[in-house]
Protein backbone atom coordinates (compact mmCIF):
# COMPACT_ATOMS: atom_id res chain seq x y z
CA UNK A 1 0.00 0.00 0.00
CA UNK A 2 2.83 2.27 1.15
CA UNK A 3 4.12 1.87 -2.64
CA UNK A 4 0.93 2.64 -4.29
CA UNK A 5 0.19 5.82 -1.77
CA UNK A 6 3.92 6.94 -3.52
CA UNK A 7 2.44 6.43 -7.32
CA UNK A 8 5.04 3.27 -7.83
CA UNK A 9 3.37 -0.33 -9.23
CA UNK A 10 4.09 -3.26 -7.03
CA UNK A 11 6.06 -5.89 -9.55
CA UNK A 12 5.64 -8.86 -7.28
CA UNK A 13 2.51 -9.23 -5.03
CA UNK A 14 1.95 -12.99 -3.32
CA UNK A 15 -1.14 -15.44 -4.89
CA UNK A 16 -3.56 -14.76 -2.18
CA UNK A 17 -3.18 -11.08 -3.07
CA UNK A 18 -3.26 -11.17 -6.60
CA UNK A 19 -7.23 -10.44 -6.97
CA UNK A 20 -6.85 -6.66 -5.17
CA UNK A 21 -3.63 -6.18 -6.13
CA UNK A 22 -2.76 -7.58 -9.96
CA UNK A 23 -1.21 -5.57 -11.63
CA UNK A 24 -3.96 -4.13 -14.18
CA UNK A 25 -5.55 -3.26 -10.87
CA UNK A 26 -2.54 -1.02 -9.62
CA UNK A 27 -2.64 2.36 -11.61
CA UNK A 28 -6.68 2.56 -10.50
CA UNK A 29 -5.60 2.17 -7.10
CA UNK A 30 -3.14 4.57 -7.34
CA UNK A 31 -5.28 7.18 -8.73
CA UNK A 32 -8.10 6.79 -6.02
CA UNK A 33 -5.91 6.39 -3.01
CA UNK A 34 -4.53 10.43 -3.55
CA UNK A 35 -8.60 11.53 -2.27
CA UNK A 36 -9.63 11.56 1.29
CA UNK A 37 -13.71 10.17 0.80
CA UNK A 38 -14.02 12.71 3.74
CA UNK A 39 -13.02 15.50 1.95
CA UNK A 40 -14.81 15.02 -1.35
CA UNK A 41 -17.76 14.33 -0.24
CA UNK A 42 -17.60 17.94 1.31
CA UNK A 43 -17.83 19.41 -2.18
CA UNK A 44 -20.59 18.20 -3.03
CA UNK A 45 -23.53 20.53 -3.67
CA UNK A 46 -26.41 17.93 -4.15
CA UNK A 47 -28.50 16.16 -2.17
CA UNK A 48 -26.99 13.23 -0.91
CA UNK A 49 -27.49 9.41 0.32
CA UNK A 50 -24.68 7.34 1.85
CA UNK A 51 -25.91 3.80 2.09
CA UNK A 52 -24.36 1.02 3.52
CA UNK A 53 -24.68 -2.71 5.20
CA UNK A 54 -24.43 -4.19 8.35
CA UNK A 55 -22.93 -7.13 7.18
CA UNK A 56 -20.66 -5.16 4.59
CA UNK A 57 -17.05 -6.72 4.63
CA UNK A 58 -15.44 -5.07 2.26
CA UNK A 59 -16.91 -0.95 3.45
CA UNK A 60 -17.49 -0.63 7.03
CA UNK A 61 -20.74 0.89 8.31
CA UNK A 62 -18.16 3.52 10.15
CA UNK A 63 -16.74 4.53 6.90
CA UNK A 64 -20.81 5.44 5.98
CA UNK A 65 -21.07 7.12 9.57
CA UNK A 66 -17.60 9.00 8.92
CA UNK A 67 -18.82 10.14 5.46
CA UNK A 68 -22.21 11.46 7.02
CA UNK A 69 -20.54 13.47 9.57
CA UNK A 70 -17.81 15.34 7.12
CA UNK A 71 -21.48 16.41 5.00
CA UNK A 72 -23.59 16.76 7.84
CA UNK A 73 -26.72 17.88 5.59
CA UNK A 74 -26.46 14.01 4.16
CA UNK A 75 -28.87 11.43 5.03
CA UNK A 76 -27.95 8.30 6.52
CA UNK A 77 -29.27 4.84 5.26
CA UNK A 78 -27.30 1.58 7.00
CA UNK A 79 -29.45 -1.55 6.17
CA UNK A 80 -28.99 -4.30 8.51
CA UNK A 81 -27.38 -7.72 7.25
CA UNK A 82 -27.07 -6.11 3.73
CA UNK A 83 -23.71 -6.82 2.62
CA UNK A 84 -21.40 -5.23 -0.08
CA UNK A 85 -23.38 -6.23 -3.44
CA UNK A 86 -26.37 -5.34 -1.33
CA UNK A 87 -28.31 -8.32 -0.55
CA UNK A 88 -29.20 -9.77 2.82
CA UNK A 89 -26.37 -12.16 3.80
CA UNK A 90 -25.73 -13.77 7.18
CA UNK A 91 -22.69 -13.06 9.46
CA UNK A 92 -20.04 -15.35 8.09
CA UNK A 93 -17.55 -14.27 5.72
CA UNK A 94 -18.12 -17.33 3.30
CA UNK A 95 -22.39 -17.38 3.60
CA UNK A 96 -21.57 -13.82 2.85
CA UNK A 97 -19.17 -14.11 -0.48
CA UNK A 98 -21.61 -16.63 -1.50
CA UNK A 99 -24.11 -14.20 -1.96
CA UNK A 100 -22.06 -12.05 -4.35
CA UNK A 101 -22.45 -14.44 -7.04
CA UNK A 102 -25.92 -15.78 -6.29
CA UNK A 103 -27.92 -13.42 -9.35
CA UNK A 104 -31.58 -15.32 -7.55
CA UNK A 105 -31.06 -13.11 -4.27
CA UNK A 106 -33.44 -10.04 -4.01
CA UNK A 107 -32.13 -6.54 -2.56
CA UNK A 108 -31.70 -6.15 1.06
CA UNK A 109 -35.20 -5.42 2.91
CA UNK A 110 -35.49 -1.84 3.04
CA UNK A 111 -32.91 -0.50 0.52
CA UNK A 112 -35.33 0.49 -2.07
CA UNK A 113 -38.00 1.87 0.51
CA UNK A 114 -34.92 3.95 1.75
CA UNK A 115 -34.08 5.10 -1.79
CA UNK A 116 -37.47 5.82 -2.63
CA UNK A 117 -38.02 7.86 0.18
CA UNK A 118 -34.92 9.50 -0.58
CA UNK A 119 -35.69 10.47 -3.91
CA UNK A 120 -39.14 11.63 -2.50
Amino acid sequence: MEMLKQGQQVEEVSDQLQTIFRQSVQPYMISWLQYNPSEQIQQLESRTLIVNGTFDIQVPSNDATLLHQAKVDSELLIIEKMNHVLKESPSDEAGNMATYTDPSLPLAEGLMDGIIEFIK
